[in-house]
């Protein structure tokens, strides 16, 4: 009887659960059709306000790219910037199949829509520089869509109004114009075609003296808007530079060809300024339409896309008046696209008027009163203050000792290995970015600038003055300097470029020189005392940034630093920095920190068994032993007796640190302050030996993401180079 019971109650679940699964099964079935049915009703709506959407989502972020942003908002814009193409493209694609147009008769108009969209916004074209060399492909999809939606027009155009049929035709022609537009400006921006633009010979503007004040009556003071109408002046140098065709600037009133006169009278800042400027012109030109906008067929196209979207939105409301249209979903759609094209539109005249390039035609043209309103109102506003034409101030930051003291037990490591993406996680998760603040940027750029003044102009920087900065904005030219841009010569080009490497001349392999005085300050800073006061502070703040950037870029972006052995040394320099951690079994469950300061003394103490095949420690304990021991005879002993050991790494750090020995001559000491200068120095040394070893193509690579701190090194070395050209 129990055995029977029991059978009767498994089959009676088995039957409750095989009911209960046919109920769920015919639900999900019946959400599955509804939501079918529900695409194919809508899939056209939904897919127009997508595409639509992804163009305002382009026209509202695409501009934050040029200072800098974070990854999410990168990868937001990277799917953006697809998205928006592949919508409209495979929009017009459904909406040539479909079989709803007779019911939906607004359909038809909204297909020259998709070609707008195509067309893409003023702020962006490409998001990558080799986006611009797929400019044929654009060509291609211009007639492939153009084809699809001129046969929905030719297939459906009788079914529709005449109104709304002249409408559609007019937007048809503003569509094809807009993409046409973008491909012209991917051509355009591509490398060659930029550097094709660059003039042999250009004159400079020279109506300075005629710009409204800034400041107050009598001050020579000159804003931000004069500064970047002076830097759209001199593009041509960053565009020759980003090109490898250099020009410089001339004075050609002079017999000589040098402006040194103008060179001495700037200043870090301005000439920082300055090349940020630069390079956001530069960020308009190749990955925007800035190339085609200041055009006259450019200006045309802003004038006649407006004009025929009003007209075209009087032809549907006349036809509108007259037919009616039973569909309000579509009648507002209707109205979002034709509102949001003209609202666009109206933006994209703005901020051509406004620009710097249209004041700086009409201060060319002799349309001095027109320019005079556009700047004042552009002063208003800021149209060229930091948070628009300034670089972010994010550096990127990579350390080695933190990497190769990492605790390769956690979970994430473990996940990354077993999916074959450990290389990505070691690279991306142990870097980050930082913005490096307003004292530490002032005092990194004040040792740049000296830095190029030694190298390019040495009179002025052991002039009397050399230690006095302008307290104003630097002096733009006056109407009695004709300056102009020249195409540089190959001599001249092959001399500015063998002064500087005589002057930043290491003897040895880039990379290797890095890495040895990356690890070095290091060890210098985790095992030494550094004092707690500002200007120590900013000193190990500015060391850190640097040293961290420059093993970034070894670690992560090897195109940037130039080498022959560049993944040998870095892969073999990890290779002993983890060895010499696997003997310190016992710190690995240590805090980050205090595993890197572990690390960083079994360097120290541990230099002579030679686990690490880099002078970087022995360079550490040098200096830790010379802050140590002040008298001087005490420190050329010191040397003495390294160079004896070590003849190969001294020659090496001569070359690294050529003022060391010069340091403790004056006053015979030799302190912690001192010795975070000579990092620093060396620092920025490599720094711009670095960047001018950098393809100019490479530099312009980066733009799109806000710039690079060694972007702008390299062109401020390029600048100094050509201001003091002779």
């Amino acid at each position: 009887m129990r055995d029977g019971a029991a059978r009767c109650t498994t089959v009676d679940c088995r039957s409750v659960l095989s009911h209960l699964y046919k109920i769920s099964f015919q639900r999900t079935t019946m959400a599955g059709e509804a939501i079918v049915q529900l695409w194919n009703e809508w899939a056209i709506q939904i897919l127009v306000l997508l595409s639509f959407a992804m163009q305002i989502f382009l026209f509202l972020f695409a501009g934050k790219r040029r200072r800098g942003s974070s990854d999410v908002l990168r990868i937001l814009l990277w799917l953006g910037y697809l998205m928006a193409d592949t919508t409209a493209v495979y929009t017009l694609g459904h909406l040539s199949i479909s079989g709803s147009l007779h019911k939906h008769k607004l359909l038809v108009f909204w297909a020259p829509f998709l070609l707008v969209h195509l067309g893409s916004q003023d702020t962006i074209t490409a998001y990558s520089l080799e986006d611009n060399q797929l400019w044929p492909r654009h060509l291609l999809n211009l007639g492939v869509q153009a084809f699809g939606v001129a046969y929905v027009l030719y297939k459906h155009i009788a079914n529709i109004p005449a109104t709304l049929g002249l409408a559609t035709c007019l937007m048809f022609i503003i569509g094809v114009i807009k993409y046409g537009e973008r491909i012209w400006a991917l051509k355009r921006a591509t490398i060659d075609n930029v550097q094709a633009g660059v003039p042999g010979f250009l004159t400079l503007p020279n109506y300075y003296h005629a710009l409204p004040p800034s400041g107050p009556a009598g001050t020579e003071e000159h804003d931000e808007e004069e500064l970047l109408l002076f830097a759209q002046a001199v593009l041509p140098l960053c565009k020759g530079a980003m090109t490898d065709y250099p020009v410089f600037l001339a004075d050609s009133n002079k017999d000589t060809a040098s402006v040194s006169d103008i060179w001495v009278k700037w200043n870090w800042k301005a000439m920082c300024k300055l090349v940020e400027m630069e390079l956001s012109l530069m960020y308009d030109i190749l990955y925007t339409k800035s190339t085609v906008i200041h055009t006259w067929y450019g200006y045309c196209i802003r004038f006649f896309s407006p004009l025929a979207t009003i007209i075209a939105f009087v032809l549907f409301q006349l036809s509108a008046n007259k037919d009616g249209y039973n569909n309000r979903v579509d009648v507002a759609i209707t109205y979002i696209l034709l509102v949001g094209a003209f609202l666009l539109d109206m933006v994209s005249v703005f901020t051509t008027v406004m620009s710097t390039r249209t004041c700086h035609k009409f201060w060319d043209m002799g349309w001095t009163k027109l320019g005079r309103c556009i700047l004042s109102l552009r002063r208003h506003i800021k149209a060229a203050g930091v948070n628009n034409r300034g670089w972010s101030g994010y550096v990127r930051q990579f350390n080695l000792l933190h990497f190769c003291s990492r605790d390769k037990k956690r979970l994430g490591i473990q996940v990354a290995k077993r999916m074959g993406l450990v290389v990505w996680w070691n690279k991306w998760h142990y870097s980050h970015a930082v913005v490096i603040s307003v004292d530490v940027k002032e005092l990194l750029f004040k040792c740049v600038w000296k830095v190029l003044q030694e190298i390019h102009d040495p009179a002025s920087a052991n002039g009397e003055n050399s230690g006095e900065e302008p307290t104003t904005m630097p002096m733009m030219p006056d109407r009695n300097q004709n300056l102009c841009c020249r195409r540089e010569s190959y001599s001249h080009t092959a001399k500015r470029r063998m002064r500087l490497h005589q002057a930043l001349d290491l003897g040895a392999e880039l990379q290797e020189g890095i890495l040895a005085w990356h690890i070095c300050t290091d060890v210098f800073l985790l095992c030494g005392d550094t004092p707690k006061d500002a200007r120590s502070s900013t000193y190990v703040k500015a060391i850190k940034v640097v040293s961290n950037y420059m093993a970034f870029l070894i670690a992560i972006r090897p195109g940037t630093i130039p080498g022959l052995e560049l993944r040998i040394t870095y892969d073999r320099t990890l290779i002993d920095l983890e060895r010499t951690w696997s003997y310190l079994k016992d710190s690995v469950d240590l805090s980050s920190a205090t595993r890197e300061k572990t690390l960083a003394s079994e360097l120290r103490t541990n230099t002579r068994q030679r686990t690490i095949d880099t002078h970087g420690p022995s360079y550490a304990k040098l200096l830790l032993e010379l802050v140590g021991s002040n008298p001087a005879k005490s420190c050329s002993g010191i040397i003495s007796s390294y160079r004896e050991l070590e003849s190969v790494a001294m020659d090496k750090l001569k070359r690294l640190m050529p003022h060391l020995e010069l340091s403790w001559e004056a006053d015979g000491v030799f302190n912690m302050s001192k010795a975070l200068a000579l990092i620093l120095d060396t620092w920025v040394r490599l720094l711009i030996l670095a960047s001018s070893r950098c393809r100019g193509d490479v530099h312009a690579r980066h733009i799109n993401c806000g710039g690079e701190l060694s972007t702008i090194i390299w062109l401020m070395e390029e600048h100094a180079s050509m201001f003091c050209h002779g």
